[in-house]
């Protein structure tokens, strides 16, 4: 579930480039909406992301920008992860650290990503969580302007995620 590497190499000014496998699709949560999948559905069709991110853990790879818009389904209703341009391998010497608000998507950053902190299959785990948050109710589990990065920082590291039973329900987590 993740598209084929089909060339790589490095152009005439030393910057590495890849061409990957073309996929023909849609975002995973406009794909879900427009089919109006239901819940087992949509927890169906998010087992093959996590296919595709179990495939890279096994062999050391971080995503660290796991988000509806970097996940794809084709026309055979097959979740396809895209961009691992910010990817980092866990068995390669240097820090895991990420950068205060570089390579990724706050909205969908893990608390470590957000503090600085070191990176782990445990932060795609938590973009994960985030991703099936919003396929199930979609809603973020969190609630900050999106201009505004330092309140990202706040809500992710500092408040409870809204209860996606509530968000079910209701459609807002706060209620």
């Amino acid at each position: 579930n993740i598209p084929a590497l089909l060339d790589h190499g490095v152009d005439d000014e030393g910057r590495p480039w890849f061409a990957l496998e073309f996929v023909d699709g849609d975002t995973l949560t406009a794909w879900a909406d427009a089919r109006q999948l239901n819940p087992r559905e949509r927890i169906a069709l998010f087992l093959h992301v996590c296919a595709a991110v179990q495939h890279a853990h096994e062999r050391f790879v971080v995503h660290r920008d796991l988000k509806p818009a970097n996940i794809l389904v084709d026309a055979d209703g097959r979740a396809r992860v895209l961009d691992f341009g910010v990817a980092k391998r866990l068995d390669t010497e240097g820090s895991t650290r990420t950068g205060v608000f570089a390579g990724f998507t706050p909205e969908y950053a893990a608390p470590e990503q957000i503090s600085n902190g070191p990176v782990s299959a445990a932060t795609d785990v938590y973009a994960l969580g985030v991703v099936l948050y919003e396929l199930l109710s979609g809603q973020l589990p969190y609630r900050f302007d999106h201009a505004d990065l330092r309140g990202a920082a706040e809500a992710i590291t500092g408040h409870t995620a809204g209860r996606l039973d509530r968000a079910l329900v209701t459609g807002n987590a706060n209620d």
